[in-house]
């Protein structure tokens, strides 16, 4: 297999080591992500905290979202907290223009880090040069 070919699948981590996961994803990582209420999502992150009051912390936003009933846009942000020896607690945060709602939705029971998806650190741009008279 290709070095190119590995970097697409996705790389499990650890969901009950806060620690790691704080240490090993960046702002602008995709992840995904299951809950024991939720299905599988992706995600990007959006920080890491490494020393709270609550210990490590993760914060992953989604995609916006369309609800049918009032046409309104509704961002959703996850906030992954910590608790010593048990999977991070997330709470999903549903921002629309109105307001703010919060729920629980588990335990984050997987976590996969996308490296394809996840924003590069370094410019992977190709150069491309245009003669003048084009």
């Amino acid at each position: 297999m290709s070095t190119n070919q590995r970097s697409i699948v996705p790389k499990p981590l650890n969901p009950r080591d806060a620690d790691a996961l704080t240490r090993r994803l960046s702002p602008g990582d995709r992840v995904r992500i299951t809950t024991t209420e939720l299905p599988r999502t992706i995600c990007t992150v959006k920080a890491t905290k490494t020393s709270t009051r609550c210990g490590p912390h993760l914060v992953l936003t989604a995609p916006p979202i369309t609800t049918t009933a009032q046409d309104e846009i509704q961002q959703p942000t996850f906030h992954c907290t910590s608790h010593p020896d048990s999977a991070m607690t997330v709470l999903e945060y549903l921002h629309t223009p109105t307001a703010t709602r919060s729920r629980c939705i588990g335990s984050l029971t997987t976590i996969a880090h996308l490296p394809n998806l996840s924003t590069p650190t370094e410019d992977t741009g190709a150069t491309v040069e245009v003669d003048a008279n084009e």
